[in-house]
């Protein structure tokens, strides 16, 4: 299942304000780049480099890019505008290595909410 259309990042604009203005974080698989924006809305954006190869394989990374994210959801509070961008070495990431990369950067930029069931 994939992103609610609201919530995906497609507009050239705010990559551009993403780039300028935002604050970015990283480790060894991953790049975050978060920016607040408006209280009720959330949108989240994956990227993938030409240098980790053809599209075929870009693509399947920036899915499972995004299938990590939407796990994450339910932590992940509205009011902020996010870029995760894939490094090289996320070729030997496993899918659980992804959510948890996802997860260090969400919680070192304080964008997560720990949920109690």
């Amino acid at each position: 299942m994939a992103l609610p259309r609201e919530e995906r990042l497609k507009d050239r604009n705010k990559f551009k304000l993403l780039f300028a203005r935002g604050k970015s974080l990283s480790n060894k698989i991953l790049v975050l780049y978060y920016l607040p924006c408006e209280v009720d809305k959330r949108q989240a954006g994956f990227t993938a480099g030409r240098k980790l190869g053809k599209a075929v394989v870009r693509n399947r990374i920036k899915r499972r890019m995004q299938e990590a994210y939407r796990t994450l959801l339910p932590n992940v509070p509205k009011g902020f505008v996010l870029l995760f961008i894939a490094r090289s070495n996320i070729h030997k990431a496993s899918f659980d290595d992804i959510i948890q990369g996802e997860k260090e950067l969400l919680k070192r930029g304080g964008i997560w909410e720990e949920k109690r069931s």
